[in-house]
């Protein structure tokens, strides 16, 4: 029996293609790559050597583990898979300019910049888990330290446009609430 083929690029790299120009991949399923291009989404096999990475080309195992973990954790819904990044910013960066002319401009993976802002999400929850349950805060202290994390959460709903569900998105205090 032969040995399965294994990816040679990491999810999350950047590829030059062929026929279909430059795409990030998003994912493997068997044997193949999902590829993200300008004209939509693309399977590639494995073995097709003329998709190239650009630049660094990740750790394929790695990226099998982990994918391999998030599809568990979602099949028994510990994790909520509706808060993904929106298909439309998937490959995309983020361009920082300096304000500097003598400084060089930075270019961010919005996929890297969506974790981090996930991230952020995630550590609030906990804090106000941590505040709600705390022994030693009144009732009048844990409204107050609430109500800053309420305004954090208001400052970063500039970001809800990355989300592709409501689900997921920010919420401050807005006239609704």
């Amino acid at each position: 029996m032969s040995e399965p083929i294994r990816p040679s690029i990491g999810i999350g790299a950047m590829v030059t293609h062929p026929l279909f120009g430059r795409g990030r991949v998003l994912a493997y399923e068997p044997e193949t790559y999902v590829v993200l291009f300008k004209d939509g989404e693309k399977r590639v096999a494995f073995t097709f050597d003329a998709m190239k990475p650009e630049g660094a080309a990740g750790d394929p195992e790695l990226d099998r583990i982990r994918q391999a973990v998030r599809e568990v954790l979602g099949d028994y819904g510990w994790i909520d898979t509706e808060l993904e990044l929106g298909r439309r910013w998937v490959g995309g960066t983020i361009k920082l300019i300096p304000g500097k002319n003598d400084t060089q401009p930075k270019d961010v993976p919005i996929e890297m910049f969506f974790k981090k802002l996930i991230g952020i999400r995630e550590k609030l929850r906990v804090l106000e888990q941590k505040i709600n349950n705390h022994p030693a805060l009144t009732s009048e202290d844990k409204l107050d330290l609430e109500g800053y994390i309420t305004r954090c959460y208001g400052s970063l709903t500039t970001f809800n446009v990355l989300f592709s569900s409501k689900e997921g998105q920010f919420k401050g205090t807005g006239k609704e609430e």
